[in-house]
């Protein structure tokens, strides 16, 4: 019994360390990155993604990410498919959860959500989504 209590103790470390370190999150977008783009050199090209998250961390740029500003505009067309210009808070929270958003700590959104809104708080979500290190 105590060998089992001791690999139990083990098993939660070990989910520790990985929660902890975000090695999920990034395993999860690095393995989207390559199978996205299919890069001919796939240990090159993690390789070039690792450095740019690093890069982006230490200069606060952008992070690898599927997601890129054409993605957002589209994902807010097909939101807002008669071009009223905004989506409601609804629309919003789900399209966050969709692309993987936790937003569980985000608060009541307004009624209405401007193009620029959603762009402007998408892409900072975003970009903590997509910085799967530690922080």
């Amino acid at each position: 019994m105590e060998g089992r209590a001791m690999a139990a103790g083990r098993e939660l470390e070990a989910d520790d360390y990985l929660l902890g370190n975000k090695i999920v999150e990034l395993m999860n977008n690095l393995t989207g990155l390559v199978l996205y783009h299919r890069p001919e050199r796939p240990k090159e090209f993690l390789i070039d993604q690792l450095e740019k998250l690093k890069l982006a961390r230490l200069a606060d740029l952008e992070y690898p990410c599927l997601f890129d500003d054409s993605n957002l505009d589209a994902v807010f067309r097909i939101l807002d498919p008669s071009g009223q210009g905004y989506i409601t808070g609804n629309q919003y929270m789900e399209a966050f959860k969709t692309l993987g958003v936790d937003t569980s700590k985000m608060g009541e959104p307004p009624e209405k959500i401007t193009f620029e809104v959603f762009k402007y708080e998408m892409k900072a979500q975003m970009k903590k989504t997509c910085a799967t290190f530690k922080t």
